[in-house]
């Protein structure tokens, strides 16, 4: 056990003496200036924070998020404190919180937030992610540091009227985070006063951050709530009807809320759509889609949740946006309305705005 103050290191650890040590965003929110110490061999739990050193670096994805948002490029011997928790990705990486940890043991960095874990599969464009080398878990006053003790805390109570513009996908990189940014920066520049979330996912800063420089008054995630990744939960309700409320607070004309990932897949989103209450406090959704086949069948999911054409709002955006025969087969065959987030604002802002407007 070592005593570690991310400002100043010293003594004859080999992790010590190091002056590059990096606190990654995942773990920003546990106040590591204070100082910590380290415990090997433990038994790790999702959101536990730990210390590793960088063995050898992924060259495709080299980069970390600090605990500020900025993004640098991670070097062999590095020290970082990261989050332990799982990562399910189709086009990432995927892997899961180790059983057992011992110093010494080899982890991976399954994201650019720093989430650490082991790694079990990987996107053939990537490789094998960053292998790490595990130092020690972060304790203070004998207590294993762990996201959920510096969380926000759920909240069980009836969800306030607020409207909210539900932002759906296909799948991660299908056009979310671009939509929910054009939105936001077109009604704030309008003067409405817009909140933003993001309900699923793996902790990192920079969709946040992106939302909150387009424009919005306040945001947050699931990470706020203690979790590193929605793939560790069994339900996201209870981080959405958190989230919700928490945007509510200050009464926003409406919350934008980006669900993370694909309405399909490891992070759960589809138990969002277990809650009728929660459902209903969205006046419209937008479904980001790569193509024809992933927004038709976007389009067939969600119906029996009561989101269809008929009497609901819906828009697809997204690549499959990108071309003009993507937008009139959507609207033709589909039946629903379709704008390019970059190249159609002012269509995005109608619907929205009219949307807003009936709630």
């Amino acid at each position: 056990m070592y005593f570690y103050n991310m400002d100043s290191i010293s003594s004859t650890h080999p992790a010590e003496g190091m002056v590059n040590n990096l606190i990654s965003s995942a773990a920003g929110t546990a106040g590591l200036n204070q100082g910590f110490k380290l415990a090997g061999d433990t038994t790790p739990s999702p959101g536990d924070l730990v210390a590793v050193s960088v063995r050898e670096v992924n060259p495709v994805y080299p980069g970390l998020e600090l605990e500020d948002g900025t993004e640098i490029v991670l070097k062999k011997g590095n020290l970082l404190i990261g989050v332990l928790g799982s990562r399910r990705a189709l086009h990432g990486f995927s892997g899961h919180v180790p059983k057992s940890l011992e110093t010494g043991q080899p982890l991976h960095l399954l994201n650019k937030g720093g989430v650490i874990g082991e790694c079990t599969a990987f996107n053939r464009s990537l490789e094998w992610p960053t292998s790490l080398e595990y130092l020690g878990t972060v304790t203070r006053s004998g207590r294993t540091l762990n996201l959920g003790q510096f969380a926000q805390p759920f909240y069980e109570g009836a969800l306030s009227e607020v409207p909210m513009v539900m932002i759906l996908g296909t799948c991660m990189n299908s056009g979310k985070t671009t939509v929910a940014r054009q939105i936001i920066d077109m009604f704030t520049s309008r003067g409405f006063r817009i909140n933003a979330g993001k309900v699923a996912g793996v902790a990192c800063r920079r969709d946040l951050l992106a939302m909150q420089e387009s424009g919005a008054s306040k945001v947050m995630s699931f990470h706020d709530f203690g979790v590193p990744s929605s793939s560790d939960m069994e339900s996201l309700l209870p981080v959405a009807r958190s989230l919700h409320h928490e945007l509510s607070e200050d009464k926003p004309d409406f919350i934008v809320m980006e669900m993370g990932d694909g309405i399909l897949g490891g992070y759960q989103v589809s138990t969002l759509f277990e809650d009728p209450e929660y459902i209903s406090r969205a006046v419209c959704t937008v479904i980001c889609a790569n193509d024809l086949m992933g927004a038709w069948g976007a389009l067939q999911w969600l119906e029996p949740a009561g989101i269809s054409s008929d009497g609901y709002p819906i828009l697809v955006s997204g690549p499959v946006t990108d071309s003009g025969e993507g937008v009139d087969y959507i609207e033709e065959h589909l039946k629903v309305a379709a704008a390019n987030a970059l190249d159609s604002k002012g269509k995005l802002c109608e619907f929205i705005n009219e949307a807003v407007k009936k709630c």
